[in-house]
């Protein structure tokens, strides 16, 4: 085959052909594989939040609050501190930064009228940290 301008054009433009659906095709890939990502996360992390309100209904039902308080306030916790990262987190927007904001201001408010110690001390420190930082930054 001979190589002449109208050969090369052909080649560049099935290259560039090529090159556009391979991006679009691993772009859609991609975005396919991490809203799947997100969307297994959220629905787990919903799926265990579940089994906590069964668990403390549970409790209540058979006339032991005091372990479904137990189990509400851990899972209070366990929600609490992914809202201190170590860095903020990117893309956030403001309507979401603000019911995090309530959502922490509420959890602080509750927890300095009924303290609690829990059998998990680093998370306990962890939450303290949350609220003071909280407070001084509102």
């Amino acid at each position: 085959m001979k190589l002449n301008s109208k050969n090369m054009l052909v080649f560049f433009l099935l290259f560039l052909a090529g090159s556009a659906v391979g991006f679009l095709v691993g772009g859609y890939s991609g975005s396919n594989f991490g809203m799947g990502l997100i969307l297994n996360n959220s629905l787990g992390a919903d799926a265990q939040e579940v089994q906590v309100k069964v668990d403390a209904l549970r409790q209540l039902r058979n006339d032991n609050p005091a372990r479904a308080i137990e189990l509400l306030e851990a899972s209070l916790d366990d929600q609490l501190v992914i809202f201190d990262p170590q860095e903020p987190y990117p893309g956030l927007r403001d309507d979401t930064i603000a019911t995090i904001d309530i959502a922490i201001r509420s959890a602080a408010d509750y927890r300095a009228r009924y303290p609690r110690q829990s059998n998990r001390p680093h998370v306990d420190t962890m939450v303290r940290n949350l609220f003071e930082k909280h407070q001084r930054n509102p």
